[in-house]
């Protein structure tokens, strides 16, 4: 007696029900993976806006500096500044930027490479040391100073580590400094590859970035509209004076 079973046709037909449900499935994974990514990314930057908010209250009122003089020898920068109320280098890292935390290296070599996990701070706010080159960053701002703190960015996703939005100068910074998803490379000679191309490109969250704000809170912007805050000249985001 013969038991009966599937036909080739049939075989085929499950094949290919089953090839056209991963073709549904597979990117509703990938966007639920990269959801998740930005939820852990926002919990980061809630966190440093907390940090920031104690730093200003232990620090005469002021912003921390983005860094003074060279980061690589210092231990001035904002993550330096920053995590002794935070105490995790990894919070320094967006989930979805392509350096990760090592957790194997020691705590200097954590604090250098945290400039690196893909968190930028804006120096109209927290200014940098060379007066020279960067007028507009010289000094950190008094949170006085700060007349809409809920609205003027501190720190956001970011190619590099700190920039300078300025109406008059433009963007400096250093080289390959892009906003992730803008598709406009905001200082340097462009030169991407790879996953900064994808992340210059495609953006990092959704077409995104998350922000966190003067005041503490942190939220999520659409890149095309955080790029078209450049070119406001009165209650600009990135320029606490404008407000």
């Amino acid at each position: 007696m013969f038991k009966k079973g599937f036909t080739l046709i049939e075989l085929l037909v499950v094949i290919a029900i089953i090839a056209i449900l991963a073709a549904i499935l597979f990117p509703v994974f990938a966007q639920a993976r990269e959801k998740a990514r930005q939820t852990s990314c926002l919990s980061n930057l809630k966190q440093i806006g907390t940090a920031i908010m104690l730093y200003v209250d232990d620090n005469h009122e002021t912003y921390p500096l983005t860094y003074t003089g060279n980061p690589w020898v210092t231990t001035a920068h904002f993550p330096s500044l920053l995590n002794p109320y935070i105490k995790n280098y990894a919070m320094w890292y967006c989930p979805s930027h392509w350096n990760t935390f090592d957790r194997t290296q020691d705590e200097e070599q954590q604090r250098l490479a945290a400039l690196n996990g893909g968190y930028g701070a804006n120096g109209r706010l927290m200014g940098y040391m060379d007066a020279t080159n960067f007028p507009a960053c010289a000094k950190a701002v008094k949170a006085a100073r700060v007349k809409s703190p809920s609205n003027v960015v501190a720190i956001n996703d970011y190619s590099t580590y700190w920039y300078q939005p300025d109406l008059i100068t433009g963007w400096r910074g250093f080289a390959g400094q892009y906003l992730p998803g803008s598709g406009t490379v905001i200082a340097g000679d462009g030169s991407l590859a790879g996953e900064q191309l994808s992340d210059y490109n495609n953006g990092r969250h959704s077409e995104g970035v998350n922000i966190c704000y003067a005041d503490g809170h942190a939220g999520y912007e659409k890149s095309s509209i955080v790029y078209g805050w450049v070119s406001l000249t009165t209650k600009n985001p990135f320029i606490p004076e404008s407000w």
